[in-house]
């Protein structure tokens, strides 16, 4: 056996000693904070010493007497998708935080911070999780499953529950959020309220961007991640650069007279010789255009 294996097999009887060192009476009151204190010191066990393949049994090894303590009841999966990497977690079939391009580790960090509980890894995602996402993926309605919302201000709930209106393939402005959830000049208290989202992708916080050109920060992953992102929802990314350095915020239509968002659905009909182009909403009044219905640019 090597030294590492050797390290690590102590390293996992110690915890499991300690896990144990309790009398009946004491149980009930004592189970938490050890099992609390065995997951830090997994945690903080160096790299160095213990091999990948090696700490993955621990790892196992320690989340198995956690399952059999209830310590939590809250779980998660892993999943391969055409975006990446995706973790979720979940309590029932609530799904309660989303991880892109994430590690395990980090993961459960991160549920710590924003939830203060460690969910536990389910070995196969449940059947019912994967046909969720995949048919979100897929583009198959937006997402209409349960998400848990429960630590978020009145404020943040509301603007999540705006942003889950805007259709797959298209964008819509930080200042198109404000304003339709009644404040219109909370722009960045909207920013700040997106960069909460526990749940990311399942409520699109990606499809909102700046007005004046660029897409604007991602909590999961930066703004490259939201450019995968709407490149694979079909957004023509380039055709929204080149409209914001020539400073086109709403597209017209000369047969119907409706000025729209650049990304809106019912312009995909529309031929470029009947487009007119538009910087501000006032010019597209003055012009005698109205505002579509769809996208409510203004």
């Amino acid at each position: 056996m090597s030294r590492e294996q050797v390290q690590a097999e102590a390293f996992a009887t110690a915890v499991d000693q300690m896990l144990e060192r309790r009398t009946p009476t004491t149980m009930a009151t004592t189970e938490q904070p050890l099992l609390d204190l065995a997951y830090r010191l997994w945690q903080t066990a160096p790299h160095a010493m213990i091999a990948p393949e090696l700490r993955a049994t621990l790892r196992q090894r320690l989340l198995r007497r956690k399952i059999a303590a209830g310590s939590t009841d809250e779980r998660y999966a892993v999943l391969d998708t055409p975006i990446g990497r995706l973790h979720a977690a979940y309590r029932g079939r609530a799904i309660c935080g989303v991880g892109i391009e994430t590690d395990d580790t980090a993961f459960e960090q991160l549920s710590f911070r924003r939830r203060g509980v460690r969910p536990i890894r389910d070995i196969e995602p449940p059947a019912w999780l994967v046909a969720r996402l995949r048919n979100h993926l897929a583009g198959k309605g937006s997402f209409k499953g349960a998400v848990d919302l429960s630590r978020l201000t009145s404020f943040q709930r509301r603007v999540l529950e705006k942003v889950r209106e805007i259709p797959r393939g298209e964008v819509r402005p930080y200042a198109w959020v404000a304003r339709t959830i009644g404040f219109p000049r909370a722009v960045r208290a909207v920013g700040t309220a997106l960069g909460k989202n526990p749940v990311p992708l399942l409520i699109p916080c990606h499809r909102v961007i700046r007005s004046v050109g660029g897409l604007g920060g991602y909590s999961a992953g930066g703004p490259t991640m939201k450019a995968r992102i709407l490149a694979f929802e079909g957004v023509d990314l380039g055709e929204l650069g080149e409209l914001a350095r020539q400073g086109v915020q709403f597209r017209g239509s000369r047969n119907t007279h409706i000025f729209c968002l650049p990304t809106c659905h019912s312009r995909k009909w529309a031929r470029e010789r009947n487009t007119v182009y538009f910087a501000s909403a006032t010019e597209a009044r003055r012009a005698g255009y109205r505002p579509c219905k769809l996208c409510r640019p203004a």
